[in-house]
């Protein structure tokens, strides 16, 4: 089985999850048999040199294994750019947690690296210096040609990590429903053209999966009616997932999506786990 990923970069910083980070990062090149390019956004000098070799050494690892990159600039771009220019196919990035609050976002720069890549992202929401597999997977779909290669990938991912789980969720919506519903104003109706929809998209989703051609893994799947980009990450929060993956398409983000945000914003807002935006 070929491996999802080749080249892995890391967005290395000195920050209190930076250790974690890169015990993350090397876990996961060793796993896909990977390349590990270490990329350190800030002018280079002898202190800063000795701080990243120390936290080379002190991760319990051979500096000799990882490629070191120094990328002077505004630091998202110095890093998206040195990532394009080293070849990384998934780059690995750290999510934070809002103080006294249980929610774990990306901060300006992660938001940044994550709109202008154009590599696979993987942003971990809380790192840990003892890694762990990642057991219970989740992957949304809407059943595009994209989506399909981010299963397969995602699946490969799985299988590597002797994962327990693997889930596929669908969420739907649509627009018309609302003013057919309006106009009927009888809510058996309703209940009734939702519950028809629902069959049709489970339909639709066992098709696909056949058409996959996945196996080895438990496969669950699930159709939910709702907000699109919204309903799925909800899935995976509320299901536990250790890693949500999702298609991040070659579309340039602007302030529309702010005003009206796609799924990736949505994510945004509150990272449902472990989130890999796949490329």
């Amino acid at each position: 089985m070929n491996p999802p990923f080749n080249k892995l970069g890391l967005a290395i910083t000195f920050s209190p999850t930076g250790k974690a980070l890169l015990k993350e990062a090397y876990r996961l090149k060793e796993l896909f048999g990977a390349e590990l390019t270490l990329i350190h956004a800030g002018k280079k000098d002898n202190q800063t040199e000795e701080k990243l070799n120390n936290l080379i050494k002190n991760s319990g690892i051979d500096k000799s294994s990882v490629e070191i990159i120094w990328a002077e600039g505004e630091p998202a771009k110095a890093i998206v750019k040195s990532s394009k220019s080293a070849g990384v196919d998934l780059l690995i990035i750290g999510a934070l947690e809002k103080e006294s609050m249980m929610k774990y976002y990306l901060g300006s720069v992660a938001r940044k690296i994550m709109r202008e890549a154009g590599t696979s992202v993987l942003i971990l929401r809380s790192p840990s210096e003892e890694p762990a597999q990642f057991k219970r997977f989740c992957v949304s779909t809407d059943y595009s040609s994209e989506s399909e290669n981010t299963i397969k990938r995602a699946f490969n991912f799985a299988t590597l990590e002797r994962a327990e789980e693997f889930m596929i969720v669908r969420d739907f919506n649509v627009p018309a429903l609302s003013s057919t519903i309006m106009d009927s104003g009888d809510s058996s109706d309703t209940k009734f053209l939702i519950s028809q929809m629902q069959h049709e998209e489970e339909e639709k989703m066992d098709m696909f999966i056949k058409e996959l051609g996945i196996y080895g893994i438990t496969i669950t799947t699930r159709c939910i009616f709702g907000r699109e980009g919204w309903e799925a990450g909800n899935f995976a929060r509320e299901n536990s997932a250790d890693l949500f993956a999702v298609s991040g398409g070659s579309k340039k983000f602007n302030i529309l999506d702010r005003l009206f945000p796609s799924e990736l914003e949505y994510l945004f807002k509150k990272l449902p786990s472990n989130l890999l935006i796949i490329r």
